[in-house]
């Protein structure tokens, strides 16, 4: 038996995202107990995916360019953005939880498409090919232990995973680790960098 589409508007003012209709509900294979939702937004997204992906830590997130596919793991639960607008969400409670989740996203994709004319989308590094050794080579190595993990290695991992914040990484506010903020930008990106928690601009 077919369900019947279920509109909500969620962001009556967003600038490019406003409704969410939730297209079908099925139980999620991964989880007993939660559902698995498909709901389609009511625009498309393939100019704001590459830019929303800076959003989350790297380590939640896999864009997929040549397809510009964004999934993100986030919520306990793996949130997959399509161009076209559509969007799948698992491990999920209920219709009501689903639609709390999808606006806290539609929320920040509006804010981006806000902000898209100040933004160097060309600059938008691939996030999902960085690994913890990549951001170790730009930290201070020291193993100062002042950011609370034993190893600078584990606060890479960690901060990729969303675990840490860059700002954690004292050393790095000083002016004699500026090459290594240098080196972080580069690789990572300005946006990435406000998104690990930077606030050395």
């Amino acid at each position: 038996m077919e369900m019947k589409e279920i509109k909500y508007e969620v962001l009556p003012h967003g600038s490019l995202v406003r409704e969410v209709t939730i297209k079908n509900i099925r139980p999620c294979i991964a989880t007993e107990g939660k559902v698995r939702v498909l709901m389609q937004l009511d625009a498309p997204l393939e100019k704001i995916l590459p830019s929303l992906s800076t959003k989350y830590p790297p380590g939640k997130v896999n864009f997929v360019e040549r397809k510009n596919i964004l999934t993100i793991s986030i919520y306990n639960r793996l949130i997959t953005l399509y161009p076209s607008g559509k969007v799948t969400m698992n491990k999920t409670l209920d219709k009501e939880d689903a639609v709390e989740v999808i606006t806290q996203i539609m929320e920040t994709i509006n804010q981006l498409h806000d902000d898209m004319d100040e933004m160097d989308t060309k600059e938008t590094p691939d996030i999902s090919r960085i690994g913890p050794m990549d951001i170790y080579n730009c930290l201070p190595q020291s193993n100062c232990q002042e950011c609370g993990e034993t190893t600078c290695m584990a606060f890479a991992f960690k901060l990729l995973s969303g675990d840490q914040k860059l700002e954690n990484c004292l050393p790095l506010q000083e002016p004699w680790h500026q090459d290594q903020v240098t080196c972080l930008e580069k690789l990572l990106g300005v946006p990435m960098m406000n998104t690990l928690g930077w606030n050395g601009y």
